[in-house]
C-alpha cells in the first residue's frame, strides 16, 4: 500500500480539537481511518484470552488443610 505525503494543515488562529478533527478529513481519509482502527482493534482482539476456553490445569487445585483438628503425627 502505497504512503501519502502528510499535508500541513492551514494555519488557524487556534488548534483543531481532536472530536472536531474528523469533520475536516475528507470520506477517504475518513475510510483509511476506520480501515486502521478496525485492524488495530482486530490485532488486540486476537492477543485477548478467550474467555469462553476452560483453562487447562496441570495440577490439582491448592486446598487447604482443615485446621478444625491438630494432626497427632505432628505433635
Amino acid at each position: 500500500m502505497p504512503a501519502h505525503r502528510a499535508r500541513a494543515a492551514p494555519p488557524s488562529a487556534a488548534p483543531i480539537a481532536p472530536h472536531q478533527l474528523w469533520h475536516h478529513l475528507s470520506s477517504s481519509q475518513q475510510q483509511d481511518v476506520r480501515r486502521v482502527l478496525i485492524r488495530v482493534a482486530q490485532v488486540l482482539m486476537a492477543h485477548l484470552p478467550n474467555p469462553g476456553e476452560p483453562k487447562e490445569t496441570t495440577h490439582a487445585p491448592y486446598s487447604q488443610p482443615e485446621t478444625s483438628a491438630p494432626d497427632p503425627a505432628s505433635s
